[in-house]
């Protein structure tokens, strides 16, 4: 038994790799349909944290990262590293490739470079891209419920703890926008980073996070001239297709009150509530010049918006 003084003493200071995204030890996975950019945002992820930097504004505890890859070879990683600009050097960042001749990587077989990237380098992350591409000698159903969820996860997540480290599993979501295979990869995870192109919001991809040890995160993010990620401020120059399906909808109410999650509901919009709620705040001035007023009223469970709409006068109705 824990008293709560012995706790306090035994809680380390910054007990996470990512500051409310990835905690120690943990298991994660990010998701995306192909060409999205998911081994762009993990190299991303994994300078950040080899520097001990920021990632996409969230802190960082630094560390050495061990990059599994079972796709891109040490040529095609390097000239991602150097368009991006990356800085890496021989005592934070660590790769693992995948041998030509080899069909998949097989776990038993990485034990060693585990142990060394451990115990040698205090290394605390390792990022495995792909997920698919590795072989855990158990004949596993990337299917099958039992499968992932009673074996293939848990043996991932008995490495975590043995070695002292985070795992990120990169993975492919199929054409209904879920996780390939069984969905028992979502349930047995401690969190899972999905990419997803909008197509009403030009150039931007939607971070979409769910975790069961911090609050869901959703962000736009947008890529610079070096293919990083940058949190995007959402433009209002122009109204985008989801705020001219609001507004065309008030139009034809007038006066109205609603949520975020209501208005996204019931209008179908192809965008999540929260990503709704920063275009709205981000359109308040446009909207207003096309007629419609919006307040906001804060209860304690949720902010309830009024809506008003009157015809905009125009240079020819002075």
């Amino acid at each position: 038994m824990k008293t709560i003084s012995d706790m306090r003493k035994s809680q380390t200071k910054k007990d996470f790799i990512v500051d409310k995204l990835m905690k120690s030890n943990g298991i994660y996975c990010l998701v995306a349909r192909p060409k999205v950019g998911k081994s762009l945002l993990a190299l991303q992820l994994a300078n950040a944290v080899a520097t001990g930097n920021n990632f996409l504004g969230f802190e960082t505890n630094s560390s050495p990262v061990l990059y599994i890859s079972t796709e891109m070879d040490s040529t095609q990683i390097l000239n991602r590293i150097e368009t991006m600009k990356l800085e890496f050097n021989d005592n934070n960042f660590f790769l693992k490739e995948q041998e030509i001749n080899e069909r998949k990587l097989n776990l038993m077989d990485l034990q060693l470079d585990f142990q060394d990237f451990s115990i040698n380098y205090k290394g605390r992350l390792v990022i495995i891209d792909m997920f698919s591409g590795i072989d855990t000698n158990s004949g596993y159903d990337l299917n099958n419920y039992q499968d992932i969820g009673q074996h293939v996860i848990p043996e991932f997540r008995e490495l975590c703890k043995r070695y002292n480290f985070t795992i990120l599993l990169i993975h492919h979501l199929n054409k209904n926008n879920t996780s390939l295979g069984s969905t028992a990869i979502d349930g047995s995870v401690d969190g899972i980073i999905a990419l997803k192109v909008d197509s009403n919001i030009k150039n931007k991809i939607i971070f979409k996070y769910e975790s069961r040890d911090y609050e869901g995160i959703d962000l736009i993010l947008k890529r610079d001239d070096n293919l990083n990620f940058q949190v995007s401020e959402l433009e209002c120059d122009d109204l985008n297709y989801n705020i001219l399906t609001f507004l065309n909808y008030a139009i034809k109410q007038k006066d109205f009150v609603f949520t975020v999650s209501e208005i996204t509901s019931k209008l179908n919009l192809q965008i999540t509530p929260s990503v709704f709620g920063k275009m709205l705040k981000n359109n308040m001035t446009n909207l207003e010049k096309e007629g419609l007023k919006i307040t906001l009223k804060r209860t304690r469970t949720e902010r309830i918006y009024q809506a008003h709409y009157e015809e905009p006068m125009s240079d020819y109705d002075e």
